[in-house]
Parts: structure tokens; C-alpha cells; sequence
């Protein structure tokens, strides 16, 4: 048996007692045993990979040619930030040359992402005489931008089999991105029927008002997404916001779904949050004519999710809290949690549809939404929802029956991004090594590709890769990893155990060497001030090393300074995890403006929800939930073993 099986049968044999019979991991100890021989081990020869992977991905600083990222994406697929180098070299190919063949070769492997590159790819394939260049010419004229070059040998070459529906989709695609001066040279070309459009259009991006300059369209231009979003722009900027908000709250539906649905729904979000609450919900209500019939938006790129689902949550907060329409609210909230990937968003959209109907007294079809978002039952709505329905939380302890084959392991262990991630789980600093483990995490596909993920974490012993694991999981609606999503951690005795782990796998992801912006350390992610006070109040001294070598230093720490937070709080624990994320005195200044929730003047819920900043929000979400399953899967430790736990740990009168 090769050294490399005798490893992987002895992980699997770990994996299988920690899960199946977790009393004997009960401390977590044997993560760091794990840890620790990793870190003894000799460095592998993928660290020279992993050294050109940061100079190639970090942003301006590498001003490398094509051939640079080429090689480098052929020799190493997979890697993180693959989009983001595929990017770049995209770009060197309109700031020096390359050889026809590698260009061809590269965009095999990679399809083009830019409409540039898609004309160089065009070019490239016409010079090696293959057959498919006059469709890929064709694709690209009709997708607007390149560079001066390229447009000039495109139409040189294949300019005379475009058609003027070909000119249409151009010139619609160029004022969408805003390029006028490719746009005015094209318009002429374009189809009468679609000209006068096209050259109003022009006119709103050049400043210019179509009227005056005797370009007559009519009504049916507002059912024109793209006149519709070039129309709004030309508003906003000439300060006619009041204008652009009847714009958007009034118009019809589009004809045809918006060519760049990322910006329409940028536009909407703009303007809505500017609006008032009525036309705000009429703006979100109006969005889906920007995709085609049927559309899922939870497969649309983040930057799309982002708007659209921020786009949802105003709308349907504005309806439920401004206006108090819950029927109009509830399909905003589950469009809100349908448009997400994440566990935790789609959850959240889902639990307040039916809250929204509850509230309007709809309790059956609330009860159906309730259903929804329970199927998340370690996140802070699936547990709310739960509650709700009267339900208890599922057991988080089933042991795991899955066994990928030999050939499945080994297929696994030889993959390039596996051996780096083991490198920069040996020695690397936490940026890095975060993102080779998110990278890892979200490309497990199946069961076994995840449960291969969590051997390797373990292997390493990386509770933060294990994190990671189980987060990439629930997103891929993979169940059954909370055993290694959710790691034990040695915990001095006078620290509270359930808080230290909630706040620490929030914090740090229990990451021993991370390092915020901000220059928060460690486990707990203490800043050198807090804890030299800490110290000093605990009687210690104080050693800004321990605070990332010693985990029990750090978690002592953190765990008194938490406690000092509850003190201050009267043993509230939102109103605590919020000061350790944001400070007392914002906490205070939120109870002022937002109401006490201990004194019943605001519901538990609707205050979290009006924390103005976006982090503390979620942290307190988030920590409240991992408090939660931290006591589910180890009941000899928990606070409180009755029902509605979430509800009780918050401090909340009703359930749910």
C-alpha cells in the first residue's frame, strides 16, 4: 500500500469515528494533532505555482502579456480567480500581439468572456483558414465593442455579408455600453425600422434631447428597455430625479427582455432607492421584463443576484414596513429568496413571504412559505421557521455514509488546485489560503466531491477549510456536512463554550493567522487595544504573538471581552454579539433610534433587520445561528435544551 493510500485510508477512519461517534473528537484536539504534521512536512513544488498565481492575480501590479496568463490558465485550470485572469489576458490582446494559433488554442480551452476577445478570437481563427471564423465575426459585430483594429479588419473582411439586422444588434449592444463614437459610425447601416430608436438613444447618451433635434418616436419607445435605461440615465444625470423615478414606476412592460439585464436592473435599484415607497415597490414589481419568459435568476451572474435580490429586499420592506401591504410584499420577499444561492438569502426571502402574509392574515399560504425556508434549518430564518411551524430542529449529528471510490480519491489528490491547497494549508498567509479553499469548496459538485473536500480539510487539519466546505454545500443544497462544518475547538474552562465557537467561526472561520484590514488577530479577531485592555483586566500580560500562536490566549481574550459585552447588555446576547462586532456605543445608538427590543418596543426581528450596517447585521445572524447548531450537536454543552431555541437564545417572547 503506497504512503499516500495508508494516509487516506487513516483520514477516512478519522472522518468515520469523528462523525459517527463524536464524543470521542470532543474537544476538536484532533485538528490540530492534524495541523501540526502538515505543518512539519516539507514544502511541495507546487509553491512556484502558487507564487506566479499571486503575481498574475493581483490587480495592477502585473502588466504581463497574453502568452503570461495563457500558459499559465493551461497549465494550472482551476486555479482561483480563473474569470479574473481569463480577464486579463483577454485584455493584452489589445496591447500587443499574439501568435494566431495560441490565440486559437487559448480560446478553445476558454471561450471568450469580452466581446473584444471574441473579435480577436474571430481574426485568429479567419488567419488559420478554420471555417468557423465567419459565425464567430458575425457573433461579434453584432456584440458591440472592440477595439479601433479589430472593427476595421472585421468589416474589411467580412463586412460585406452583414446585414442590417446585424447592424441592428450592434448598435443596440454599443449604446447599452455606452459607446457612442463606434455607435455613430455604425448607426447609418442600421435598419430603417430601428434607426430612429437607435439614433434617440444616441442622443440621451450624447446629452442631447431627441425632440429638439427633430427625431420623432413615439409611445412604444417606453416598452424599449433600452431606451427605457438610457432615457432614466439621461435623467439622473441632468438632476431630473423625480422624473426618472415616474419614468420607472409607470412604464409598460418591455416587448423584449433588456440585451444587458445587468445594468437595466442597476438602473432600477438606483432609482428606487430614491424613490418613495409606493413607486419603489412599483419599480421592483415591474423587473421581471428584463429577462426572457422563465428566467432563473439564482443562475444569472452575482453581480446581477446582487442588484436583483437588493432591488427585492427594498421593494418588499417598503411594502410590508412602509405601507403595510403584506399580500403586495410576500412575492417580492420570495423573489427576493429565489433569485439567491445562498442558504442563508433564500431562507431569509422565504421566511419573511410568510411572515408578510401572516401578517395580512393569510396564515395557509404563509404556513407553505414558512415550509420553504425551514429547509434551512441551520440558518437564523430556517430555525425561525421552524419555530414557527412548530417544528423542532433536526438532528445534525447523522453520520455520514458516503464513500467515495479509490479512483475517485485519486483522481482528486492529482488535481493541481488539490496539491496547492494543500501547500497553502501548510504555510501561506490567510488571504491566500481562504481563497484556494473557497476556490476547492464551490467547484465540489456531487456528494462525493464534497465529502472528498471534507477529508482534505481534515487531513490538514483546517477547521477554516471545513467551514468553507460547509457553506459551499448548503449553497449546493448538499446536506449532511454540519458534523465538519461546524469544528470543535480546544476551549479554556472559563470561557463560554457555545459563544466561544459561534463568534469564533464567524470571526476567523477558526483561521489561528487571520488578519482583518482592519488588523483584527486571530481566532476571535481581537484588536491589539481591546486585548492589551483585556489582559490587563484579567491580570495577564499582554503578547500581540499569542494572539495568533497560542488559541486558547486568544480565545480567553475574546471569550472575557464577549462576557464584559454581556454584562453591559443585561445577559442580552444580540444586543452583546452586536457590540463585539460594531462597539457598545453603536449598539446604544440604535436602541435609541430604533427602540429597545428587551422593553417590547420593537419585535426582536425588525430591530437585527434595521442595524443599519450590512456586516454587523449579518454577523449577528450569523453567530446567532451557529450558537444554535453548536448546542444542537453537542447537547452536554448547551445554554438551553428547550423548545423555540433561537427564539429563547434572541430573547423573543413568541416563537419564531
Amino acid at each position: 500500500m503506497s504512503s499516500m493510500h495508508r494516509k487516506l485510508s487513516a483520514l477516512s477512519l478519522l472522518l468515520l469515528v469523528c462523525v459517527s461517534a463524536p464524543a470521542q473528537c470532543q474537544d476538536g484536539s484532533e485538528w490540530d494533532r492534524a495541523r501540526a504534521q502538515l505543518r512539519a512536512s516539507a514544502p511541495s513544488g507546487m509553491s512556484q505555482a502558487i507564487d506566479r498565481w499571486k503575481q498574475l492575480s493581483t490587480s495592477g501590479s502585473y502588466g504581463g502579456g497574453f502568452d503570461d496568463y495563457a500558459s499559465f490558465l493551461l497549465t494550472y485550470p482551476g486555479f482561483p480567480d480563473e474569470t479574473k485572469l481569463r480577464a486579463a489576458a483577454e485584455r493584452a490582446l489589445d496591447f500587443g500581439s499574439a501568435q494566431p494559433a495560441r490565440i486559437v488554442a487559448f480560446f478553445d480551452r476558454f471561450p471568450p468572456q469580452s466581446n473584444p476577445a471574441r473579435a480577436q478570437y474571430a481574426l485568429a481563427l479567419a488567419a488559420l483558414g478554420r471555417p468557423e471564423a465567419a459565425t464567430m465575426a458575425r457573433d461579434a459585430w453584432r456584440g458591440g465593442q472592440m477595439s479601433a483594429d479589430a472593427e476595421t479588419m472585421i468589416q474589411a473582411r467580412f463586412g460585406a455579408n452583414f446585414k442590417a439586422e446585424d447592424y441592428d444588434a450592434r448598435v443596440d449592444a454599443l449604446l447599452w455600453a455606452g459607446a457612442t463614437e463606434q455607435a455613430s459610425r455604425a448607426v447609418a447601416y442600421t435598419s430603417t425600422a430601428d434607426r430612429p430608436l437607435a439614433m434617440a438613444r444616441l442622443a440621451l447618451l450624447q446629452g442631447q434631447d431627441p425632440a429638439a433635434l427633430g427625431l420623432a418616436i413615439g409611445p412604444e419607445a417606453l416598452r424599449d428597455a433600452g431606451y427605457v435605461y438610457n432615457r432614466s440615465q439621461q435623467l439622473r444625470r441632468s438632476g431630473q430625479l423625480y422624473a426618472a423615478v415616474n419614468l420607472l414606476s409607470t412604464r409598460p412592460s418591455a416587448t423584449a427582455p433588456a440585451r444587458d439585464p445587468r445594468k437595466f436592473v442597476a438602473e432600477l435599484l438606483t432609482v428606487a432607492k430614491s424613490a418613495g415607497a409606493e413607486p419603489a415597490v412599483r419599480i421592483a414589481g415591474s423587473i421581471d421584463d428584463a429577462f426572457p419568459a422563465g428566467t432563473d435568476v439564482s443562475h444569472e451572474s452575482f453581480a446581477v443576484r446582487d442588484d436583483y435580490t437588493s432591488l427585492m429586499w427594498l421593494g418588499g420592506t417598503k411594502a410590508l414596513w412602509s405601507l403595510g401591504n403584506g399580500s403586495e410584499a410576500a412575492p417580492l420577499f420570495y423573489r427576493y429568496g429565489a433569485a439567491a444561492r445562498t442558504p442563508q438569502t433564500r431562507s431569509k426571502g422565504f421566511y419573511w413571504a410568510g411572515r408578510a402574509l401572516a401578517r395580512g392574515g393569510n396564515a395557509a399560504e404563509a404556513q407553505r412559505y414558512f415550509e420553504m425556508a425551514a429547509a434551512y434549518p441551520d440558518q437564523f430564518y430556517g430555525q425561525l421557521a421552524l419555530e414557527r411551524l412548530g417544528m423542532p430542529l433536526p438532528r445534525f449529528d447523522a453520520s455520514l455514509t458516503l464513500d467515495p471510490t479509490p479512483a475517485q480519491r485519486a483522481a482528486f489528490m492529482a488535481k493541481p488546485l488539490t496539491q496547492a491547497v494543500r501547500e497553502v494549508a501548510r504555510e501561506s498567509d490567510w488571504p491566500t489560503a481562504v481563497r484556494f479553499f473557497r476556490e476547492i469548496a464551490d467547484q465540489a459538485q456531487t456528494p462525493s466531491d464534497h465529502a472528498l473536500v471534507a477529508e482534505l480539510a481534515r487531513n490538514l487539519g483546517r477547521r477554516d477549510l471545513a467551514v468553507i466546505l460547509g457553506q459551499a454545500a448548503g449553497a449546493s443544497g448538499v446536506d449532511g456536512f454540519q458534523q465538519t462544518a461546524f469544528p470543535l475547538i480546544p476551549v479554556p474552562g472559563d470561557t463560554d463554550w457555545t459563544m466561544a465557537h459561534a463568534l469564533t467561526r464567524q470571526e476567523s472561520q477558526f483561521a489561528m493567522n487571520a488578519v482583518s484590514h482592519a488588523g483584527a488577530r486571530g481566532l476571535m479577531q481581537l484588536m491589539p487595544g481591546t486585548a492589551r485592555e483585556q489582559a490587563g483586566k484579567l491580570g495577564l500580560s499582554f503578547d500581540a504573538q499569542a494572539l495568533m500562536s497560542d488559541a486558547s490566549y486568544n480565545l480567553r481574550l475574546g471569550g472575557a471581552y464577549f462576557s464584559r459585552m454581556m454584562d453591559i447588555y443585561g445577559g442580552s446576547y444580540p444586543l452583546a454579539i452586536a457590540a463585539y462586532n460594531a462597539g457598545p456605543g453603536n449598539v446604544n445608538k440604535w436602541l435609541r433610534e430604533n427602540g429597545d427590543p428587551r422593553e417590547g418596543g420593537i419585535d426582536w426581528i425588525d430591530w437585527i433587520e434595521r442595524i443599519p450596517l450590512s456586516e454587523t447585521r449579518n454577523y449577528v445572524q450569523r453567530v446567532s445561528e451557529n450558537a444554535i447548531v453548536y448546542q444542537a450537536l453537542n447537547p452536554a454543552k448547551a445554554i438551553y435544551r428547550g423548545a423555540n431555541p433561537l427564539s429563547h437564545f434572541l430573547g423573543k417572547r413568541s416563537p419564531g
